[in-house]
C-alpha cells in the first residue's frame, strides 16, 4: 500500500474535523479549500498551545486568603529591643580606668592619622579616615567582650514586665519574668535583646529604662553619626527565634510614652515551583543561623547575610560587620573596619569588599543556597502612643499582688510535697508569713496610697526603706522621661491564612489545550487511537504480504 493510499485511508476514517473532505470533496478547488482550512487551524492551535505552555512554565501564582478562627497554633511573636543610645553607666567606669578604648581616644587617633595623611597630600585617604568616625567603626575596633560590657545588661535595660491572659494580669520584676531573653550584638546598638514570651499569653508589656547621652570627656566622637543619633528604643516584632533586623524593619519608641503595638498574624504558604523554589518546613527546621555565639532559626534574609559574611571572610580575610559573623573576630580574622590593624590595611579591606560585587553574589545565593521558607509568619503591626498616667502606689501594689500570690502558691505546693531540709522548710514558711502579712496590710489599710510609701511592714520581702523607694523609683522614674512603656497586643486569636496557588495548574493546562483542540480541529484523544490503529493495520498488512512472498518463493524455485 502506497503512502497516498494510506493517507486516503486515514483521512476517510479519522475524526479530525475536515480531514475527510480532503479525499471526499468532489472537486480539486474544494479539496484545496479544506486543505487550507486544516493548515490554518493547525497553525492557530500550535500558536495558542505555545502561549498557554509559556504561561504555565512561568508558574504565576495568586493569593488565596482565608481566616483561621481561634487558631490553636498561634503564638505571641518575639520582640527585639535595642536602645538608640548604646552605652550604659558601666561604660564610663571602663573608659576612665583605661581598660577599654573610649570614643574620645578613638576619635583622637582617627584625627591624628588623617592629619598625617593630609600633610602628605593624600587628601582622599584622609577624608576616608575621617568618615570612619562612627559607632559602627568604633564597635569593630573593640574586643567582642568589651563591646558587650559597654552596653546595657538585662537588669540595666529591663525594669519590669506584665503578662496578660484573658482578664488575668501578672506583673513581675525582671528577675521573675517568665520570658526567654537572647542577646543580639549589633554594631548600631551594641547589645539588643530578643524577648520571647510564653505561647498562651494574650499581651505583653515591657517597661524599659531609656538612657540619653550626657556630655562628658569620654564621648567626644561619632561626628559622622549626627543623623543617626536618637533617644529611645528601636523595636521589631518578628517570628520567634529568628535573627532580627531592627534597623530595616523596626519602629521607634519615644521615651516617657506608652506605646501600644497591636499585631495581626498572617501565615503564608508559598508554592514550591521551578521558577520560584522554596524550602520545606522540615528542611528549614534543620538549618540554623549563627551569629557570634548565638544560634537562630532559619530565615531567608539571615541566611543570605550569613553566606555573604562567609564569602567576605574567605576572600578578604576579615569579618564584614554588615553581615553575620560565623565566629568571634580575633587577631587573625578581625573586622574589616578594625582601626587597630592600621588605617591603610583597613582601607584596603574596604576596597576588597567593594570589589566583591556582593549584589550579584546575593542574587546567586538566593537561587541556590538560601531559599524562602515555604511556610512562614508575618505580623502586620499598628503602633499608637499616649502619655502614661500610672502612679507609684498603683504599681507598688500591683507588683505586691502578683509576687505574693505567686509565692503563696509555690511555697504551699512545696511544703505539701514534704521531704524538705529543715532550712528550706523554714525559709518557705517565712515566705508564706511575709506574703500573708503584706496582703493583710493591703486588705486592712484604709489609705493604701500612704501604706505603699511607708517604711515598714508593707513590702514583705525583707527590704530596707531605701531598697523599697529604689524599687518604686525604678518602676516609675520621677523625671517621667527615662523609661519606655511598650505593650504588644494581638488584635484577635484568628490567623489570616494566605496560600499561594498556581494561576494555571497542570489540570487547567490540559483543559485549555483540550478546549482549543476541539475548537480548531475537533482534535481529541481518539485521534491518537486512530493513528495507533493505522500503524497496527499497516504493520499487519506488511506482515501478511511478507508471508505471502515467503510461500510463493519455493514454488518459483520448483
Amino acid at each position: 500500500m502506497t503512502f497516498h493510499e494510506v493517507f486516503q485511508q486515514f483521512c476517510s476514517s479519522t475524526s479530525l474535523r475536515g480531514a475527510g473532505r480532503l479525499v471526499k470533496a468532489p472537486t480539486r478547488h474544494l479539496r484545496a479549500i479544506w486543505a487550507g482550512y486544516l493548515c490554518l487551524m493547525a497553525a492557530a492551535l500550535i500558536a495558542c498551545v505555545c502561549f498557554i505552555a509559556k504561561d504555565y512554565l512561568q508558574y504565576k501564582t495568586i493569593i488565596q486568603t482565608t481566616i483561621v478562627l481561634n487558631d490553636p497554633t498561634i503564638a505571641i511573636p518575639a520582640v527585639t529591643i535595642c536602645s538608640h543610645y548604646p552605652f550604659s553607666k558601666t561604660a564610663a567606669t571602663l573608659w576612665s580606668s583605661g581598660r577599654v578604648l573610649s570614643p574620645t581616644n578613638f576619635s583622637h587617633e582617627l584625627r591624628r592619622t588623617a592629619f598625617q595623611l593630609f600633610n602628605s597630600s593624600e587628601f582622599l585617604m584622609a577624608e576616608n579616615v575621617l568618615a570612619s568616625d562612627t559607632k559602627k567603626v568604633y564597635y569593630q575596633s573593640l574586643e567582642h567582650n568589651d563591646a558587650v560590657n559597654l552596653s546595657f545588661s538585662v537588669p540595666q535595660l529591663f525594669i519590669f514586665c506584665v503578662t496578660g491572659v484573658g482578664p488575668f494580669v501578672e506583673i513581675s520584676n525582671w528577675k521573675d519574668c517568665s520570658l526567654l531573653l537572647k542577646r543580639v550584638s549589633l554594631p548600631s546598638y551594641f547589645n539588643c535583646y530578643q524577648v520571647q514570651a510564653p505561647r498562651d499569653i494574650d499581651w505583653l508589656t515591657l517597661v524599659l529604662r531609656v538612657s540619653s547621652a550626657v556630655p562628658n570627656e569620654y564621648e567626644e566622637a561619632f561626628v559622622q553619626d549626627i543623623f543617626e543619633q536618637a533617644d529611645g528604643i528601636r523595636l521589631e516584632v518578628h517570628e520567634n527565634d529568628t535573627y532580627p533586623e531592627p534597623t530595616l524593619k523596626g519602629i521607634h519608641v519615644e521615651p516617657g510614652k506608652l506605646v501600644e503595638i497591636s499585631y495581626k498574624t498572617e501565615r503564608w504558604a508559598e508554592v514550591d515551583s521551578p521558577a520560584d523554589a522554596c524550602m520545606s518546613a522540615e528542611a528549614a527546621s534543620q538549618r540554623k543561623i549563627r551569629d557570634l555565639d548565638e544560634e537562630f532559626a532559619y530565615s531567608y534574609e539571615a541566611c543570605l547575610r550569613q553566606e555573604l559574611g562567609k564569602l567576605a571572610l574567605e576572600r578578604c580575610g576579615c569579618h564584614y560587620v554588615k553581615y553575620l559573623r560565623s565566629s568571634v573576630p580575633n587577631g587573625s580574622h578581625p573586622y574589616c573596619g578594625d582601626t587597630r590593624i592600621g588605617m591603610r590595611k583597613m582601607l584596603a579591606n574596604i576596597d576588597c569588599l567593594n570589589r566583591l560585587n556582593l549584589d550579584s553574589e546575593r542574587e546567586r545565593l538566593s537561587r541556590s543556597v538560601c531559599l524562602m521558607p515555604c511556610h512562614f509568619h508575618y505580623f502586620d503591626t499598628v503602633a499608637s502612643k499616649t502619655v502614661w498616667r500610672a502612679t507609684q502606689w498603683q504599681l507598688h501594689w500591683l507588683m505586691q499582688h502578683s509576687r505574693c500570690f505567686r509565692d503563696l502558691d509555690e511555697a504551699s505546693k512545696r511544703l505539701e510535697m514534704g521531704g524538705l531540709p529543715p532550712d528550706e522548710e523554714r525559709r518557705l514558711r517565712e515566705k508564706l508569713e511575709q506574703a500573708s502579712v503584706t496582703m493583710k496590710t493591703f486588705f486592712e489599710t484604709a489609705n493604701i496610697t500612704k501604706a505603699a510609701s511607708a517604711d515598714g511592714g508593707t513590702n514583705g520581702f525583707d527590704e530596707s526603706a531605701e531598697e523599697k523607694q529604689q524599687t518604686l523609683d525604678q518602676v516609675m522614674p520621677k523625671d517621667d522621661t527615662n523609661f519606655a512603656y511598650v505593650t504588644i497586643r494581638r488584635q484577635s486569636r484568628n490567623t489570616v491564612q494566605k496560600t499561594e496557588i498556581l494561576s494555571l495548574g497542570l489540570s487547567a493546562l490540559m483543559s485549555q489545550i483540550g478546549g482549543l483542540s476541539s475548537l480548531f480541529l475537533g482534535l481529541t484523544c481518539a485521534v491518537a487511537v486512530e493513528l495507533l490503529e493505522l500503524c497496527l493495520l499497516r504493520r499487519y498488512q506488511s506482515n501478511q504480504k511478507r508471508k505471502e512472498n515467503q510461500q510463493q518463493l519455493p514454488q518459483q524455485v520448483l
